[in-house]
């Protein structure tokens, strides 16, 4: 931390708290997301809370329920699709790239004493900018991998370089996302590790109700939750339930997601004799938990997600996971033997197996934190201007 800036910016908390004023706590995102608002309603309590975002992307369908300890504004943006490379050679992704003009008037209204900005893109350089007029305190929160970054354009390794050189407070999604901020030159002791969480009051629940139209598929029923998006791997995961097919076992496959995938996997779900098929719309978070409980085994057979916190999901309503290796939460969240390469085939089809072999182990959810322990974190952090382990 620049001393100049810790000299201001500890003593003006203890100034507001003293006088019974909150700090005031900007958080710079390109949309509100429900998996983060229970912990950005924590922040409320230490802090006096605005969210400025630019709406959802368009496809994004989120219900948003923003706690009352919490603003959030819209601030005029301008969003550009664009395609997108992967951390898997020749598959690409639609992105949005997002301008959010607005802050350049909506930021000195505010008069924040700290700043979060989410990502390392245009928001978060004009939130540096801001920062060192103002001399006030920017954290970036991160959640890219090695893998996921692998074929970033010239354009955002310049950009990445430039944060380096000038942010020295950092939140990262996991043991991935500090990985990867240490090989773009972060020094770890500037580094808050938290976990990307959800809100897991919601799958803890037991249901008493039953998934009616489940009961009348075969067992066991494997479950995945995903966009339908080629860098999903629904495909490979479809060839390899095809495969079992071809061994003559008995199961069902069920999707559950929305996008423009629909009709191809539909089709290649044909093709490769899967009879008990389904692919079902968005659904709400209670209504995932029943499905979760009424499923055997939940499979992520990404190929590139920065975390997956369907993981999360599932871990939380006790379903057994297997999960891709290019997912950002596996190492942190599952032991090796649950963790398999969709593009192999050997190893996706030794991971199915344990499904039918009964070597299959109830998730350890001590391996989970909480939205109140990863809100806590961060509060703590922010009150004392550096990352806290």
């Amino acid at each position: 931390m620049d001393t100049s800036e810790t000299e201001r910016f500890v003593p003006e908390m203890k100034e507001a708290a003293g006088h019974s004023r909150k700090p005031k706590l900007a958080i710079l995102t390109n949309m509100l997301t429900p998996y983060r608002l229970a912990a950005y309603g924590k922040f409320g309590e230490s802090f006096e809370t605005l969210i400025l975002h630019g709406g959802n992307e368009r496809n994004r369908k989120w219900t948003i329920d923003v706690p009352g300890s919490l603003k959030e504004e819209k601030v005029w943006t301008l969003q550009i699709p664009m395609k997108k490379r992967t951390g898997v050679q020749g598959v690409v992704d639609t992105s949005y790239v997002h301008f959010n003009l607005g802050l350049v008037w909506r930021l000195p209204r505010f008069r924040p004493d700290v700043i979060i900005a989410h990502e390392m893109g245009l928001r978060t350089l004009y939130g540096i900018f801001y920062g060192k007029l103002a001399r006030v305190p920017v954290w970036v929160w991160w959640g890219g991998s090695l893998h996921s970054e692998r074929f970033i354009t010239r354009s955002r390794a310049v950009i990445r370089r430039f944060l380096v050189r000038h942010v020295r407070r950092w939140i990262s999604y996991g043991t991935t996302s500090t990985e990867y901020l240490e090989s773009i030159g972060v020094s770890r002791e500037n580094i808050l590790q938290v976990q990307n969480c959800i809100r897991q009051e919601t799958f803890q629940v037991a249901t008493s109700g039953h998934v009616s139209w489940l009961e009348k598929f075969p067992r066991p029923v494997i479950l995945t939750v995903a966009q339908l998006l080629p860098r999903k791997g629904l495909d490979k995961l479809i060839e390899a339930c095809g495969r079992l097919v071809e061994k003559g076992r008995e199961f069902t496959l069920i999707i559950v997601g929305e996008g423009p995938e629909y009709d191809r996997l539909s089709e290649l779900a044909e093709r490769n004799g899967i009879r008990r098929f389904q692919i079902v719309s968005n659904q709400s978070q209670p209504q995932l938990n029943e499905i979760y409980r009424a499923a055997d085994v939940f499979v992520l057979p990404t190929l590139e997600d920065v975390w997956g916190l369907v993981v999360n999901e599932a871990m939380w309503a006790g379903l057994p996971v297997l999960c891709s290796k290019y997912a950002g939460c596996a190492p942190e969240l599952l032991p090796d033997e649950l963790i398999f390469d969709p593009l192999s085939v050997e190893s996706f089809d030794a991971a199915l197996e344990r499904v039918f072999q009964n070597r299959l182990v109830p998730p350890d959810q001590s391996k989970l934190k909480t939205w109140q322990e990863v809100s806590a974190m961060i509060s703590r952090s922010l009150l004392a201007g550096t990352p806290l382990e």
